[in-house]
């Protein structure tokens, strides 16, 4: 990782007044959660997605769809905020006096757990359940609840609160990271490949509003051409190091 890169990266935070770290599955790949586009191994080996994590694969046989899910659900509890989370909480406490947002392709809730104060999380909680028709019945999943039942307000199907295959994203989460895109000023991309749209657009519409789009990233994305910087490194050693870079200029 080139020093000049983070003094220059560390320069424009310091004149930052809004900052967002868009996260995705490769951030959780660290902490031993699957990511679909790896291939079939762990929770994805031997299952169609299109049964198990699809909104007409859940109508179709919800029993099926609320076991693998919970299978999720219980490996995201086992599991922590690796390095990467935790380095990126204390860079939103190295620039508490600024718009500080994280907005989050994930569904684990690391980021919240690692310490990150304003989350969006544009494809859900795998923490919550809905209702299905949104009569307003939300609740925390116990991993208890071990088959799907019906809304206690409504008889509806209650369902996990995050965005299957096949859904739109929530109108409302989805509206605020774009505007919080749009306001940046310095705008973070960790561990996505761009592949999942709608949310794969944030950074151009923040590059396209004047932000500074900082790509990290082991690999090549289709960002990496766009981006004003583009770091081969994980998040961990990348975020720990500009931390590290904005604490010593501070001393």
């Amino acid at each position: 990782m080139h020093a000049i890169n983070l003094k220059s990266i560390a320069s424009m935070l310091r004149a930052a007044r809004a900052i967002v770290v868009f996260s995705g599955a490769g951030l959780s790949a660290d902490s031993g959660i699957p990511t679909f586009r790896d291939g079939a191994t762990g929770l994805w080996n031997n299952v169609d997605p299109d049964e198990v994590a699809s909104i007409e694969g859940f109508l179709r046989n919800p029993r099926r769809a609320w076991s693998w899910l919970l299978q999720l659900k219980i490996l995201v509890d086992e599991r922590r905020p690796n390095a990467g989370h935790h380095a990126i909480a204390q860079l939103e406490e190295i620039c508490a006096a600024k718009q500080f947002t994280v907005v989050t392709q994930n569904i684990d809730g690391y980021h919240a757990r690692a310490g990150s104060g304003r989350v969006l999380e544009v494809h859900g909680s795998i923490h919550r359940v809905r209702c299905h028709r949104r009569c307003g019945f939300v609740a925390t999943w116990n991993a208890a609840s071990v088959e799907p039942y019906s809304c206690p307000a409504c008889s509806a199907p209650v369902r996990p609160d995050l965005i299957m295959f096949g859904e739109m994203l929530e109108e409302e989460v989805f509206a605020a990271a774009e505007v919080c895109s749009l306001e940046a000023d310095v705008f973070f991309c960790v561990g996505t490949s761009f592949s999942v749209q709608p949310a794969a657009r944030l950074p151009l519409w923040a590059k396209s509003a004047g932000a500074a789009v900082v790509e990290v990233n082991p690999h090549p994305t289709p960002l990496s051409d766009a981006a004003d910087y583009s770091i081969r490194s994980g998040a961990s050693q990348f975020f720990a190091a500009l931390c590290a870079t904005l604490e010593a200029a501070d001393r």
